[in-house]
């Protein structure tokens, strides 16, 4: 009879101890999606009992521009070509360029630029501007290329490149390069974007991977915007600059 009661009660705190873990893992999973880390719950705790300063809540970085497309293109300056909504995604097809008013009205310098779910449906690439302006004479400032017909060294997926751009007219020879790795799903598959420009550096990430890192020192600021050549067709659901944190 002691060694079932025995029994019993292991049972139940192994069933206790397995109840805690469920409410940790719901509790961190609730945390994620407000954009709370464990680690700022901690620093908050710690900063009630201690002035130390050692542990500050990381603050979120604040929207310069945002775009989730639902107002349609009333935000955008198609300069040419076919950008339309489709299925909620801002889309656009062959010869293309368009620019982001909300940045091109201001005079940003560093910011990050974040483009969530892109998808090439077929083409030979497309780009997004970054730090460019936009004169009498066309768009002067940097172009990021997910560029699949740049199989410059033999690469069968393409490049990954960064290029200048002066008074409408493109810099072919690209001040960063690297190859799109061969298994890189190219085609019909959604790929997170992002462009951290501050200072003279900027750096390029894809699906969070860092894939290109340059220092340039020519355009000082100036706003984002796509383009794309070709036959291509492509889409992103999701547009916003943020602050460099």
């Amino acid at each position: 009879m002691m060694e079932k009661r025995i029994q019993e009660s292991g049972q139940g705190l192994l069933e206790y101890a397995l109840i805690l873990v469920l409410a940790a893992v719901a509790l961190v999973l609730i945390l994620q999606l407000f954009g709370i880390s464990l680690r700022d719950v901690y620093c908050a705790v710690v900063s009630i009992f201690s002035d130390s300063g050692t542990c500050a809540v990381s603050a979120k970085p604040a929207v310069i521009c945002e775009d989730d497309f639902t107002q349609g293109l009333s935000g955008w300056q198609n300069n040419f070509g076919n950008t339309n909504i489709q299925g909620g995604n801002f889309c656009w097809n062959g010869a293309t360029q368009t620019f982001n008013q909300c940045s091109m009205k201001q005079e940003l310098k560093d910011y990050v630029i974040h483009l969530e779910d892109v998808v090439i449906g077929q083409g030979p690439g497309f780009g997004v501007f970054f730090r460019t302006t936009f004169g009498q004479q066309g768009a002067s400032g940097y172009i990021f290329q997910y560029d699949p017909g740049m199989k410059n060294y033999g690469s069968p997926n393409g490049s990954f490149l960064i290029r200048r751009w002066m008074n409408g007219k493109e810099i072919w020879k690209p001040i960063a390069e690297t190859t799109i790795p061969p298994d890189f799903a190219l085609y019909k598959t959604p790929h997170d974007i992002d462009i951290v420009v501050s200072g003279a550096n900027f750096t390029v990430l894809v699906d969070g991977k860092k894939v290109l890192e340059v220092t340039d020192h020519v355009y000082k600021d100036g706003g984002a915007g796509f383009r794309s050549w070709g036959n291509t067709t492509a889409c992103t659901s999701h547009f916003s600059i943020f602050e460099v944190k």
